[in-house]
């Protein structure tokens, strides 16, 4: 019985100093000493940091590494643990041993961790900050009902305060590497007669090869080709005109999905069909056909990786404030307004909107079946 009492107790002190052994193990990478030891720590992020209020503030609490990036509960932490022993892979291949290499994966590493924060509802930001603990009638009245709106709207604290303790990512960079290997496929792609194309970007419409232009065809929209000469195609264009807009050719039918903008030269050669009055606002919307003439470089037969790109332009900008709403939560008009209010938060140009904006349309609720 003694042996098998001296065998227990000897059992739970290797246990207890095990267990101590690895707990103490596991704080110590949480320390921000043991973060910067490598230089892509050191020689980036850390530097940012080290200027921003959660290195140095007037209350002189201090924010480290482990409490933005580690949750403190045990069994997420532990798994958070493991998810990093991927990467010290990386690190050990020398994935970010440079500058050039670490800002070209500056936003995909960003997107992980705001993904990742997001799925915690921001758990490690509210361990320190807490609705119920902030003296709003101390803070702006435009920050105070920002961050009540949020409260109501079920946004969590990443949503809103990305890039607080770093450089914020370039989130245009992906999605315009993107737009270039297009733009390069659209060059060399060589339109026949009889086939439907859709344009990368807007195209110039004239009346013959070289004349001057007399409208623009927004990107995104599929167009026949009727003719081929001298570098130049005619496509053939069919939209819709609705009283009051008359130089706005839109893709559908009581849908502001803009298909073109004409001046009045091509508006004199529109061929107008039938008439159809709208059943939610009485307007009379009449459907027409133009053929025009444009550049040939710059169309692709097959658009599902302009939709990619589009597609991509919303994950990398539609995320920077809340989650990505599906373009099937709202109708095609309804994007409209959405657009004009987010666009100016984004660093989208007005071309890279105006084909977000005719993505979204086509997948509207009321968009394309």
């Amino acid at each position: 019985m003694r042996k098998w009492v001296l065998i227990g107790l000897a059992g739970i002190f290797a246990g207890i100093i095990g267990w101590g052994g690895f707990n103490t193990a596991l704080e110590a990478t949480n320390q921000m000493a043991f973060c910067i030891s490598c230089h892509e720590m050191r020689d980036t992020v850390y530097g940012e940091y080290q200027q921003s209020s959660h290195f140095l503030n007037p209350s002189g609490i201090r924010a480290t590494c482990a409490d933005c990036h580690v949750p403190r509960d045990w069994s997420h932490k532990l798994i958070r643990k493991m998810q990093a022993s991927g990467e010290v892979f990386h690190w050990a291949i020398g994935s970010i041993d440079s500058p050039e290499k670490f800002e070209a994966k500056r936003h995909t590493l960003a997107v992980r961790e705001w993904d990742r924060m997001r799925a915690g509802d921001s758990q490690e930001c509210r361990n320190c900050h807490s609705f119920e603990a902030m003296a709003f009638h101390k803070q702006s009245i435009k920050a105070a009902r920002a961050m009540r709106d949020a409260a109501k709207d079920g946004k969590t604290c990443i949503d809103c305060h990305k890039a607080i303790a770093h450089k914020m990512p370039d989130v245009t960079a992906h999605h315009r590497r993107m737009f270039t290997a297009l733009s390069a496929i659209a060059a060399k792609t060589l339109p026949a007669v009889g086939d439907v194309v859709t344009g990368v970007e807007s195209r110039p419409l004239s009346p013959t090869p070289h004349a001057p232009s007399e409208g623009q065809l927004m990107a995104g929209h599929a167009v026949r080709v009727v003719d081929v000469a001298e570098g130049f195609v005619k496509i053939d264009i069919g939209g819709w005109r609705r009283d009051g807009t008359q130089s706005v050719l839109y893709a559908r039918q009581g849908k502001r999905i803009t298909l073109a903008i004409l001046e009045e030269p091509a508006l004199a050669r529109l061929r107008p069909g039938r008439e159809v009055e709208d059943a939610d606002t009485g307007q009379t919307w009449t459907e027409t056909h133009l053929q025009a003439w444009v550049p040939a470089g710059g169309f692709l037969r097959d658009p599902q990786p302009l939709w990619d790109y589009a597609d991509r332009m919303a994950e990398d900008n539609c995320t920077l404030c809340h989650v990505r709403r599906p373009a099937a939560a709202y109708l095609a008009n309804d994007w409209v307004g959405h657009m004009n209010s987010m666009k100016r938060l984004t660093p989208l140009s007005d071309a890279e909107a105006g084909l977000l904006l005719t993505d979204l349309q086509r997948q509207a609720k009321d968009g394309e079946k």
